[in-house]
C-alpha cells in the first residue's frame, strides 16, 4: 500500500472514531468522560486530515497545525480516561500541546522541513502521552484489572506506543545517515497501518469500558438501597433464598438475623427524618463492619434489616447478635443520643428442618424479632 492509500484509509477511521464519539457523547451530554473523548475525536480526525494534506511538505503550517492537534486530541483522550477512573488530572495538561507548537516552530525554523527531525519530535510527544493514558489505565482499573476489556484498552495502546518507538529509532536512523528518507512499505506499515489498527481498537476499548462500566452502575442500583448502600429488599431475599436452599443441599446450618432499630419513629419525631437517614446510613456501617466476610446484610425496609449468617449454627448467631448489641451500643446519634436494636434469629437446621423453606425461615426471625421487642428491646431473641 502506497502512503497516500495508508493516510486516506488513516483519515476516514479517525472520522469514522470522531463521529462514533460525538454520538456517545449526545447520548450522554452531562458525562464530562464522553464530552472529553468526543473532543479527542474530533480534533484528531481534523489534525490527522491536516497532516496527510500537507504529506508533500509544501505548507508546513499544515503540518504545525495538523500535529499539534493530535497532540490536543491525545490530551484529551488521557483527560477523558483520567475523568472515567475519577482521577485529577494535572495543572501541567496543557503544557505538553503548548511545548510541542514551540518546538516544532523552532526546528521549522532552524532546519526547514527537516521531516526526521519533526517525526523524532512528534513520536515522542505522543510516545509521553500513550504511556501516560497507560498509567492512568493501569492505575484505575481496579477490580475489572482481568477483564477482556481492560486487556484490549492496554494491548491498542501498548501496540500504538510500540509503533511510535519504532518510528522515532527509524527517524534517528535517517539523521544519522543510516538510513535513506525515503519510506520502505514497513515504514508505511508502521506509520498508518499500526496506528490504524491500534487507534481503532482502543476507540473500541475505551467504548467497551464506558458500557462495562454503566452496566456495572445499574446493576448496583437494581440491587442496593440508595440510603444505606447494603443490598435492597429484592437483592437480599434472592441470596436468603439460595443460601437456604445451599445449605439444604451440603447439610450444613443457616441462621438469619432479622433486627430492627428501636424507637425509630420518636428519633425522626425528635430529629427529623434526615436524622433518621443518619441513623440508618451509620447503622448499616456499624453492621458490615461487625458481621463475617461470608455474611450478607441488607435493608429489608424502614428500619429493618436483614443479615444471612451461612453455615451459622444457634451459638454462631447468638454470638454474632451480641456483637452486633454491643458494637452499637458504642454509636451515639450526634455524639448523645444513643440508638439501640432489636435482634430475633431464626436458625435452619438440616437435621430437623428438612423441609422448612425460607419464608418460614423468615416467619421465625421475624416473630423473635418482635418478642424481643416485647421483652423490653436492646437484646437478642432466638
Amino acid at each position: 500500500m502506497d502512503a497516500l492509500t495508508a493516510g486516506v484509509s488513516l483519515i476516514l477511521v479517525q472520522l469514522c472514531v470522531a463521529v462514533i464519539m460525538t454520538g456517545v457523547y449526545f447520548a450522554t451530554p452531562t458525562e464530562k468522560t464522553t464530552r472529553y473523548w468526543a473532543l479527542s475525536g474530533n480534533t484528531m480526525a481534523f489534525g490527522v486530515l491536516l497532516a496527510v494534506l500537507n504529506r508533500s511538505g509544501e505548507l508546513p503550517i499544515l503540518l504545525i497545525c495538523g500535529t499539534t492537534l493530535v497532540i490536543v486530541g491525545l490530551t484529551f483522550q488521557w483527560q477523558g480516561i483520567q475523568s472515567f477512573y475519577k482521577q485529577q488530572p494535572p495543572k501541567w495538561v496543557w503544557h505538553i500541546s503548548l511545548i510541542y507548537f514551540v518546538l516544532h516552530m523552532v526546528l521549522l525554523l532552524s532546519f526547514g522541513s527537516a521531516v526526521p527531525r519533526l517525526s523524532i519530535l512528534f513520536s515522542s510527544t505522543t510516545l509521553i502521552l500513550f504511556g501516560l493514558s497507560l498509567r492512568a489505565i493501569w492505575k484505575g482499573q481496579g477490580r475489572f484489572a482481568g477483564s477482556f476489556v481492560q486487556s484490549l484498552a492496554r494491548g491498542a495502546i501498548i501496540l500504538l506506543f510500540a509503533s511510535q518507538i519504532f518510528k522515532v529509532v527509524i527517524s534517528f536512523l535517517q539523521l544519522l545517515g543510516y538510513m535513506s528518507e525515503s519510506r520502505s512499505s514497513i515504514e508505511i506499515f508502521v506509520a498508518y497501518q499500526v496506528p490504524l489498527i491500534g487507534t481503532v481498537l482502543f476507540s473500541t476499548g475505551l467504548l467497551l469500558l464506558y458500557f462495562e462500566r454503566t452496566i456495572e452502575e445499574n446493576h448496583h442500583l437494581a440491587t442496593h438501597d440508595e440510603l444505606s448502600k447494603l443490598l435492597n429488599r429484592r437483592a437480599i431475599v434472592e441470596i436468603g433464598q439460595r443460601e437456604m436452599e445451599l445449605s439444604k443441599r451440603l447439610q450444613r446450618q443457616l441462621t438469619l438475623a432479622f433486627i430492627d432499630i428501636d424507637h425509630f419513629k420518636r428519633l425522626n419525631d425528635e430529629f427529623g427524618h434526615d436524622a433518621g437517614d443518619t441513623v440508618i446510613y451509620d447503622i448499616s456501617r456499624i453492621f458490615e463492619q461487625s458481621c463475617r466476610n461470608i455474611d450478607v446484610v441488607g435493608r429489608y425496609g424502614g428500619e429493618e434489616f436483614l443479615i444471612v449468617l451461612p453455615g451459622a449454627n444457634h451459638v454462631d448467631g447468638c454470638q454474632i447478635g451480641e456483637r452486633l448489641l454491643a458494637a452499637v451500643h458504642t454509636y451515639r446519634f450526634r455524639d448523645t443520643y444513643p440508638v439501640t436494636i432489636s435482634i430475633g434469629l431464626a436458625t435452619f437446621n438440616p437435621d430437623d428442618d428438612e423441609d422448612s423453606s425460607w419464608e418460614q425461615l423468615l416467619h421465625r426471625a421475624d416473630d423473635a424479632m418482635y418478642q424481643a421487642k416485647q421483652d423490653g428491646r436492646d437484646r437478642c431473641h432466638a
